[in-house]
């Protein structure tokens, strides 16, 4: 075909603005997506993924995150749009609860940390009591309970390098923090217009006023009660809002056994894993059966579509559609785990239920014994947010973070759709992005996790 050049010399500029626009717009899309996958230059691996019996497999899985590569450059932009005060520390007070909420909680303080230009002092956490799982202040916990404490300090030295993080050791005597205890406004502007930063500046500024100064040759020492997605983070750059909450990545011990997990389901079932991808297709649903003591104390169970038939029966039916024959369980409930099994079992086709103690060897599986009961969720936690299409339900801000962080993972591969449009087209569905799906209904999470809760 030739082009008529005399043609377009006469055509206005206007038009020369919209081709170089239609040609360049899917270069560019291309090219983003490209790097985000590839960052620095570097290029997948043609090689064929690793034995699941190999060390190598352990290896891969360890390297892969679901929310990958980690850009410190969005962090850095936004601390260094912060006027930092030198002698002001923040306590987190309260943190409290399993990882959806303890995640939620000390996100939340490095936010408002960042905004106030503060050093703080290494978040901890209460405890559950191992006897009762509805007692969730029975004892202190520090931070690498949880967390990778090595990454956090090391991110966090890089991308705010103006932040102090204090780690006082236990035999330690602490600063006497000013009294009483400030409760930050809520930074949810969804809800309120008057909830923007210079609110929550001048509440703090009006609390110190009242209760301390600031003296930049000398600590004050501040207790922040805890907060629970009161960040509209949906309102932030989008790169910061998806690279923040990785600064909270998993203890490496237990990420450890996750992996082993993962390689055992593999070998037992013979299940085709690649340990470089994310999200595998066609490998295991995740399913977290959430029936414990505490949930049904609470009634949870007790709401329409919540109860152990409605999980098991929407479950079983998920995996069936994606033709997936093998489903890993999260539960804390023995009994119920059992009884799931036996059902699966029955249905024709039969699927395979099975769970971290069932697959862990007896060395992996003694040492994740040791651990307390939340220390053995996060082993779950890791395995749901890697399997091929996750199922968990509404009440639970576990099974939220870990849709929220698979839907950043579509997000990311530029498969972007609205998870809670089903809300509209099914009974009893709160969330589905297609790959992840939070069965029941939860007026407050509704209308606090999508815009509150950091992926």
């Amino acid at each position: 075909m030739q082009i008529n050049t005399s043609s377009l010399q006469s055509q206005p500029r206007i038009v020369y603005a919209i081709f170089l626009l239609v040609t360049l717009t899917p270069l560019y899309y291309v090219s983003y997506q490209y790097h985000l996958r590839h960052p620095y230059g570097s290029s997948s691996p043609l090689d064929r993924p690793a034995h699941p019996a190999s060390p190598q497999f352990i290896r891969d899985w360890l390297d892969t995150h679901v929310v990958s590569p980690f850009n410190p450059y969005a962090l850095e932009w936004y601390c260094n749009q912060s006027d930092w005060r030198p002698g002001l520390v923040f306590n987190l007070a309260n943190a409290n609860g399993g990882i959806g909420n303890i995640r939620g909680n000390m996100l939340d303080f490095l936010f408002q940390s960042i905004e106030a230009g503060a050093s703080i002092l290494l978040p901890g956490m209460a405890s559950r009591s191992d006897e009762d799982l509805s007692n969730v202040w029975a004892s202190r916990s520090p931070f690498d309970h949880f967390f990778d404490e090595e990454w956090f300090l090391k991110t966090v030295q890089k991308a705010c390098p103006e932040m102090s993080v204090y780690k006082p050791q236990p035999d330690q005597p602490l600063k006497e923090a000013v009294p009483g205890v400030f409760y930050p406004r809520s930074r949810r502007a969804d809800t309120d217009f008057g909830n923007s930063k210079r609110a929550y500046l001048e509440g703090l500024q009006t609390f110190l006023d009242e209760h301390g100064q600031v003296e930049p040759d000398n600590v004050t020492l501040v207790d922040l009660e805890r907060t629970l997605w009161e960040i509209d983070t949906r309102s932030l750059p989008l790169n910061f809002r998806r690279d923040f909450g990785q600064l909270l990545r998993i203890n490496p011990t237990i990420r450890r056994l996750a992996a082993v997990v993962v390689q055992q389901l593999s070998l037992k079932f013979g299940v085709d894993i690649d340990p470089r991808i994310a999200i595998p297709r066609g490998a295991f649903y995740g399913a977290h059966l959430r029936t414990e003591s505490d949930a049904q104390n609470a009634g949870w169970l007790d709401e329409t579509n919540a109860n152990f038939s409605a999980q098991t029966d929407s479950y079983i039916a998920q995996a069936l559609n994606h033709k997936l024959k093998v489903i890993y369980v999260a539960s804390g409930n023995a009994t119920d785990l059992a009884l799931f099994r036996r059902k699966a079992l029955s249905h024709a086709p039969p699927l395979n239920v099975t769970s971290k103690f069932d697959l862990l060897p007896p060395n992996e599986a003694a040492a994740l014994k040791d651990m307390t009961w939340d220390q053995q969720a996060l082993v779950d936690y890791e395995v749901l947010q890697r399997c091929s299409i996750f199922g968990g339900l509404a009440k639970s801000s576990f099974s939220y973070n870990i849709a929220m962080t698979r839907n950043q993972w579509l997000e990311d591969q530029g498969r972007v759709n609205d998870p809670w449009m089903v809300q509209h087209s099914e009974d009893g569905v709160s969330f589905d992005d297609g790959i992840s799906r939070v069965l029941a209904r939860d007026g407050v999470h509704e209308q606090r996790i999508p815009r509150g809760m950091w992926p």
